[in-house]
């Protein structure tokens, strides 16, 4: 039984810690200030009403885990696509910037 609640655990804060970190890096691409402390505020928030629910409603906060799970399972491939999508624009940003454009659309010179 112990073996099997650290499994589940360690998989729930994985994902838990993916989502997150996830969502962060595309949070971040956003040129405007608003969407960095809004997931702030919307992350205490959430820790501090699934403590209270774990500890005076545990129903409630079992359903709402079973919830958050699925969502998490739901957009985690969504996540990383768009992660994906960020990191090949930044790669296609230095490989479009590299070496010397002139050297490139030179001919050669005959002698």
């Amino acid at each position: 039984v112990a073996l099997t609640a650290a499994i589940l655990g360690g998989g729930l804060a994985a994902g838990a810690h993916a989502f997150k970190s996830g969502s962060r890096v595309i949070i971040n691409t956003s040129p405007e200030p608003f969407t960095n402390w809004t997931a702030s505020i919307a992350e205490d928030i959430a820790v501090i009403g699934g403590l209270w629910a774990a500890l005076y409603y545990p129903w409630l906060f079992l359903v709402l885990m079973i919830v958050f799970i699925g969502l998490m399972i739901w957009l985690l491939p969504k996540i990383w696509g768009g992660i994906k999508k960020i990191f090949g624009y930044i790669g296609r940003l230095f490989k479009h910037g590299e070496g010397d454009e002139s050297s490139q659309n030179s001919k050669p010179v005959d002698s």
